[in-house]
């Protein structure tokens, strides 16, 4: 075996399971914390993939890629909240088959706006030239825009682990958890929660999905794609656990990547697999929600 070729295809997996913490940081905030369950949540991801890359088509590598972390979070999320306040308020009280139900049909009205509004084309853009190179450690390349990624997933998972474990917030949602009837008693305003979690987890999709754009070609199918894969995150990681959530992304990174020396098609296989396997030794997951075993 090439070790030096399996070496760098692990940190090549790690860094894809930073960008899927990324994604899955939010979907465990709606799903495990909260109980919403959104698979337009991918749609947020591919919609800021796809005007990241106009923000650099537009402005060049640098201050493309710069404007666009700076704006098309903040878009995303107030666009998730709005979607929130409008769609997912009126279909909480039909449960999980509501939220599946009208967030399946936003997966297919985003998708076709997309195709309308950047078209069918799949694209790709360069990284910054300042990320564009290679850093050697130990006799290894590492690109600079990968180890760019990891450094934004560290602040998320520390920002997400303070917001669910430290802050007021977080004791709320807690708190939603186990009784959102009593917390509305005692004078919480229940639905502002939820949209402001929804409008965090959109923002997490939009910083996930112009990091991404740097990375690979941008199409209409990451929105299916990259939200299984979120989904399985959660899974393996446990419902509303950070830590988990970024040891599973990490796993499932590492294991898509490895498969590749040996099998040329059939990465979704390996990510299933990895699912059952540890849920054969961990039915709950690798951690269950914040604060708890």
């Amino acid at each position: 075996m090439n070790w030096q070729l399996f070496s760098a295809q692990v940190l090549a997996g790690v860094a894809n399971g930073a960008l899927y913490f990324l994604v899955a940081s939010g979907l465990t905030l709606l799903w495990g914390a909260l109980g919403v369950v959104n698979l337009a949540h991918g749609s947020f991801f591919m919609l800021a993939a796809f005007a990241g890359a106009v923000c650099i088509q537009v402005w060049g590598p640098e201050a493309g890629l710069l404007a666009a972390l700076l704006l098309v979070p903040l878009a995303s999320a107030a666009f998730g909240a709005a979607l929130e306040m409008s769609l997912f308020r009126r279909v909480y009280a039909s449960g999980m088959w509501g939220q599946l139900l009208v967030s399946f049909g936003l997966v297919l009205l985003l998708n076709n706006a997309a195709r309308l509004v950047f078209g069918a084309d799949a694209r790709s853009m360069p990284p910054p030239r300042m990320l564009s190179g290679f850093v050697e450690v130990g006799g290894l390349r590492l690109a600079s825009y990968q180890l760019a990624v990891l450094a934004v997933t560290a602040l998320v998972a520390v920002y997400l682990w303070y917001l669910l474990s430290r802050s007021r917030t977080g004791r709320l949602i807690r708190a939603a958890v186990d009784d959102p009837q009593m917390l509305g008693a005692i004078g919480v305003d229940v639905r502002r929660l939820r949209t402001q979690v929804m409008g965090i987890a959109a923002l997490l999709a939009g910083v996930a999905g112009v990091i991404a754009v740097p990375r690979g070609a941008i199409n209409l199918g990451l929105d299916v794609q990259i939200v299984v894969i979120a989904f399985a995150v959660i899974v393996i990681g446990g419902l509303g656990a950070v830590w988990g959530s970024l040891a599973a992304a990490t796993l499932i990174g590492v294991a898509e990547a490895v498969s590749t020396m040996f099998l040329n098609q059939g990465s979704e296989v390996v990510i299933f697999a990895v699912m059952v396997l540890v849920l054969l030794v961990r039915p709950t997951g690798l951690r269950t929600i914040v604060g708890r075993e």
